[in-house]
């Protein structure tokens, strides 16, 4: 008995002596395998777009390019990436699904676009073909299709690496023969497969055939590219490139050899869609096993290792008892056999006959990756336990009884987020008997969130310490905010405190956001709003929190600035504008350009406005890319580029911005700087018009009022400029009242409202016939100054002829009159210390330039219309409009 005590004592001292020194080294090991930063940086972050295009209206149907999306969307998700996804799409679903993807680019390392469906190749360059493409005119490939090569130059201006997979070219679907792009007129005769594009640094093209050739839908419900491409995407830790070669293996042998997928790299790192965790741990460094002093046989009930997702894991014994056997289904394990290290909880002890000492049996586990851990056993034989043949207990080191199960009510944190604002730590867990211990891990993550310790992403099977729990924060997608979406961490091992952990994500778009966000803006999460529909005291609020409460979400500031500018606050808006530009927010620098052509609010400096438009346009801004498009075409603030203005205005119309498809209209109807093509023009005006763009509406408008390439039909003119004056275009209300006056109409209070509500807007010729009207009828004007007002409007608008007879006006006027009528303008805004005695003196002058922000013209007309154009941007006119 005293020997046995003695010899339980030992073992019992040494056992725990071991532990100490095992455990000690197991914890340097973990701190090293889990190496989770702290900060709030993340790498890794993904963003995918995909699209399926089946239900062609005029073309060939693809019966399987939805179901190829979806599969693929599904693995992605399953990748860690941000899927955006676009089914059966239509040229405006087309622009507004790019714009989506672009917009969860802001923060992204790799981006990555894969589509299924309709596309061409014209002059060495690839175009989507959205379902309601008919390609049935020769004008229609640059209004009906969507360029790639564009696509993919926005996509390296937003991220670090590239990932374009076409899985298109199943058939050719061109209808004409020739088909105009930019300035050239294309022979398509005899054209098919896709063109190889040539990558840039940082960028994998992906063809699911050879250039030139057509891929084959498939017999099944999923195309052979589609189907090899799922199926190995997800193969762990295997390089991009090493993925491609065993999907392009997949094809040939699906197809017998009649599709080869190709790819062209500059790729300058490796990327893996899947790369797994390599930890590998023992939840308990010695299992201490009690067993009666009589037994014969012993169940260890070693506890499995823990083990990233997808190891494979082999355990051997380093020794054999010194007094017995170890046996697995009846088969003797000797030392240095492998055996499943699943298996190692059923390894049974045989123990000889007579006294038996105490047994002390390391063990290593080993994974195919080259991870390694140490274990040991120790099994006492204790006199004191009751004989039970066959029976043993077994006391963990850490002092958790293994195989014990009960319900247990889950830790669950609710995260609240505002949807683009980066990663959000989970709330703070509450410490006490229900704090989550050991290992846990993904076993559930909502495709529409991700999930990152410190600086590393996490994907599903993904190990994570509980202690590092409090360092995991979570991206909401932008584009999926309806409903919960959920991440779960279960416990590895069970154990009575073991509870798993439910990471419920509330996500919502902030209120600035839906109040404040410009449309087309690839940096916004919304569509969102005109700047005539900012509701500006909910709005200012709103955007007044966000961006405090987000000082480095770029967005929030330009959207706060939008507000500002619309109350009227010039520079507060201009504060918030630059800092919002400084933060990256392209648009912003847009804005800022737009404000510099027009003298509004800042000095009149065009070519100031030239780099703030060039960023915008770099980062794929369609109005960037309009605005610096026009100052090409027109010489404004840089030198004239009428090829390259052209090519940005295609640009833009890729992305969906009207205003450059009208004005690539207008330089087809008139010819002065492309050749003219006034059918191509009609054609621009009516895809315009079909969107509701009151550009388009007034331009198709003028070609049926004067019969241009259409029948006449002033009716119908009517009817369109009246669509667009309720949308308020700055001189569709002009058009009217000239087509009613040409008209025999006579009501002169009904046409000078007309001309009215256009030189609000910013329209001169109207300012001009109103001030006409109001000249000869001073009964109509709304106060005695007015027709002097709305001459120096005509000539700030710079309206041609219009304003070359207003001036004409003004400069006839007795000067005493004229600079009675700067002093009350002056006075209007706000002046000090100013009369209006009709004397332009040095009080006059200086208060016009602290007005203006800059020296005072000298000529009392110039001062006027400079005092008259601030005053109207005081108004707060749509300036977008202009």
């Amino acid at each position: 008995m005293k020997f046995l005590s003695f010899a339980h004592e030992s073992a019992a001292a040494f056992g725990r002596a071991l532990l100490f020194v095992l455990v000690a080294a197991l914890s340097t090991a973990l701190a090293a395998a889990s190496g989770f930063a702290a900060d709030n940086a993340v790498s890794g972050r993904r963003a995918a777009l995909v699209i399926g295009n089946s239900a062609y209206e005029s073309l060939p149907k693809l019966p399987n390019a939805v179901n190829d999306a979806e599969r693929i969307s599904a693995v992605l998700s399953d990748a860690n990436f941000e899927v955006t996804v676009g089914e059966n799409l239509d040229k405006v679903g087309l622009e507004k699904t790019v714009r989506e993807f672009l917009q969860t680019l802001n923060d992204g390392d790799v981006a990555l676009f894969y589509y299924t469906g309709h596309a061409v190749q014209v002059a060495d360059q690839n175009f989507i073909i959205p379902v309601n493409a008919s390609l049935s005119s020769s004008y229609d490939l640059e209004v009906e299709t969507y360029n790639v090569n564009n696509l993919l130059e926005y996509m390296r201006a937003a991220s670090g690496m590239q990932i374009l997979v076409l899985d298109a070219c199943r058939d050719n679907p061109f209808r004409n023969q020739y088909y105009y792009l930019g300035d050239k007129k294309i022979d398509v005769a005899g054209t098919k497969g896709l063109a190889s594009l040539t990558p840039k640094q940082g960028s994998l093209i992906v063809y699911s055939t050879a250039p030139g050739q057509v891929a084959y839908d498939g017999g099944g419900d999923i195309s052979p590219f589609a189907g090899a491409f799922a199926d190995k995407v997800l193969s762990p830790n295997k390089e991009v490139r090493e993925v491609l070669t065993m999907v392009r293996s997949a094809v040939i042998d699906s197809t017998g050899g009649r599709q080869v997928p190709w790819d062209v790299s500059s790729l300058t790192s490796q990327f893996y869609f899947v790369s797994e965790q390599e930890i590998l741990v023992l939840g308990e460094s010695v299992t201490e096993v009690r067993a009666p002093a009589s037994a014969t046989r012993v169940d260890l009930n070693i506890q499995s290792p823990i083990a990233s997702s997808g190891m494979k894991l082999t355990a051997s014994f380093d020794k054999a008892p010194a007094s017995g056997i170890l046996l697995l289904d009846d088969q003797v394990i000797r030392p240095g056999t492998p055996i499943d290290a699943n298996r190692i909880g059923d390894i049974v002890y045989a123990a000889d006959a007579g006294q038996k000492p105490v047994e002390l049996i390391p063990y290593t586990i080993n994974s195919d990756s080259g991870q390694t851990a140490k274990g040991a056993v120790a099994i006492v034989f204790d006199p004191s336990i009751a004989d039970e043949p066959d029976t043993s207990v077994v006391v963990a080191s850490n002092d958790q009884s293994v195989g014990i199960t009960k319900t247990v009510v889950p830790v669950k944190l609710t995260l609240n987020s505002d949807v683009g604002t980066g990663f959000t730590p989970v709330p703070t867990l509450e410490l006490g008997a229900g704090r989550p211990t050991g290992w846990m891990r993904v076993d559930a993550r909502d495709a529409s969130a991700q999930v990152a310790v410190g600086q590393d992403m996490l994907v599903l099977g993904d190990l994570v310490r509980a202690e590092d729990i409090p360092k995991i924060k979570v991206r909401p997608a932008i584009h999926k905010t309806d409903g919960e979406a959920q991440i779960v961490l279960n416990p590895v091992v069970t154990a009575p405190e073991a509870k798993p952990v439910v990471i419920a994500i509330d996500a919502e778009v902030n209120a600035c956001d839906r109040l404040a966000a410009e449309p087309l803006d690839i940096q916004a999460v919304t569509e969102g709003v005109w700047p005539n529909s900012i509701k500006i005291d909910e709005a200012l609020a709103a955007c007044s929190k966000a961006a405090a409460d987000f000082p480095d979400i770029p967005r929030f500031k330009y959207e706060y600035g939008r507000v500002l500018y619309a109350k009227g606050d010039f520079d507060a808006a201009l504060k918030m504008v630059r800092a919002a530009l400084d933060g990256g927010h392209v648009r912003a620098g847009q804005f800022l350009g737009r404000l510099y052509q027009l003298g509004a609010a800042v000095e009149l400096d065009p070519k100031k406005a030239i780099p703030l438009f060039e960023a915008a346009a770099r980062k794929g801004d369609p109005y960037g890319q309009y605005s610096l498009g026009k100052a090409l075409l027109e010489g404004n603030g840089i030198k004239k580029d009428v090829k390259r203005g052209i090519g940005l205005m295609n640009k833009a119309v890729d992305s969906g911005h009207t205003y450059a498809l009208n004005q690539l209209g207008a330089e087809y109807l008139y010819g002065g700087k492309v050749p003219k093509d006034v059918e191509r023009a009609y054609v621009m005006f009516q895809k315009s018009a079909e969107r509701g763009d009151v550009w388009g509406e007034v331009n198709l408008g003028l070609m049926y009022r004067d019969g241009v390439f259409v029948e006449q039909d002033t009716a119908k003119a009517y009817q369109l400029f009246d669509e667009a004056n309720t949308k308020l275009h700055p001189y569709a209300a002009t058009l009217m009242a000239l087509m009613d006056r040409k008209a025999g109409k006579t009501d002169q209070a009904a046409l000078l409202k007309l001309f009215r509500e256009s030189a609000a807007r910013g329209d001169g010729w109207g300012a001009f016939y109103a001030a006409e009207i109001v000249s000869a009828e001073p009964s109509l004007a709304a106060d005695p100054e007015e027709a002097v007002r709305l001459y120096g409007m005509a000539v700030a608008r710079k309206a041609g002829k219009a304003s070359e007879n207003a001036r004409e006006r003004l400069a006839a006027m007795p000067k005493a009159q004229l600079v009675t009528d700067v002093q009350n303008a002056l006075i209007r805004l706000g002046a000090s210390g100013v009369e209006a005695d009709g004397k332009l003196g040095p009080r006059v002058r200086a208060a016009a330039a602290e007005i203006l922000g800059r020296k005072a013209p000298s000529d009392p007309v110039d001062l006027y219309v400079e005092i008259v154009r601030h005053e109207w941007i005081e108004s707060t006119p749509r300036l977008d409009m202009l």
